[in-house]
């Protein structure tokens, strides 16, 4: 099996030639991906002037802090073709975002995540016992309900080693590609997942925050909300376009 780095014969000359590449043919989905960032550290911002947020506020916020830096590194490593390494960086903030929606609707137990308690749920119980919440504020706010089953066992198959978490390594040929690659199918997989926990994160804040919940944020949220359903059924068409 010959292995091979092409177009370029380093490192940085294929993650720059795989950046160029993803914006050139993705550049609204790129776009979208920063914008759906941004408004996350302009929600922090506003919420700089929070005066002593209780205990399960101040875990929440640190969770949806941490949750948007492996969002940002995920994306990074994703336009420089490392696809595999940022959905596992994207399972991280899911689960971030997990234990930040379970504080909000369990604050009481901010003290069990505080002291590591063996008592912390896990995150199939967090996501079960959410879901049936979720489901309802779905309904409630005219929203598309998050799938979660979905993203957690999308975002699973590329945390551990298994086919799919290293197939992508093989080109049409058989041949073993060393480094990074551009790959519009992987990149639009990782899109639509970074999406949806970008989403969940923002309103994981307006829920957690009640200055939030009808300032002009929250209304942006919603926006970048409708525009990432609207992406998804622009994928979800095309897919079964090209199945035909």
């Amino acid at each position: 099996m010959p292995a091979q780095l092409p177009h370029g014969s380093t490192w940085e000359d294929r993650e720059h030639a795989v950046h160029r590449q993803a914006w050139q043919y993705h550049s609204n989905d790129m776009a979208l991906a920063d914008d759906l960032l941004s408004h996350l550290m302009r929600g922090f911002r506003e919420l700089e002037v929070v005066k002593s947020p209780d205990d399960a506020q101040e875990l929440t916020l640190l969770l949806v802090t941490g949750a948007a830096n492996f969002l940002r590194s995920a994306h990074n490593l994703a336009l420089d073709g490392y696809y595999v390494q940022a959905l596992s960086l994207a399972r991280n903030a899911y689960e971030y975002w997990l234990a930040g929606a379970w504080l909000n609707a369990s604050p009481q137990d901010a003290a069990k995540l505080r002291q590591g308690s063996a008592d912390w749920p896990t995150p199939s119980r967090m996501r079960e016992a959410l879901a049936a919440a979720l489901a309802h504020d779905a309904s409630e706010h005219e929203h598309p309900e998050p799938a979660l089953g979905r993203i957690y066992h999308d975002l699973s198959r590329f945390t551990y080693p298994s086919f799919a978490s290293v197939s992508g390594a093989l080109d049409s040929k058989g041949t073993l590609r060393s480094g990074p690659f551009y790959q519009s199918r992987r990149l639009l997989a990782f899109l639509d997942l970074a999406y949806e926990t970008a989403t969940l994160l923002h309103r994981l804040l307006a829920q957690s925050f009640p200055s939030l919940r009808e300032s002009d944020w929250s209304r942006r949220s919603e926006e970048l909300a409708t525009k990432v359903a609207a992406w998804a059924a622009r994928q979800a068409a095309e897919g079964e376009e090209a199945a035909q």
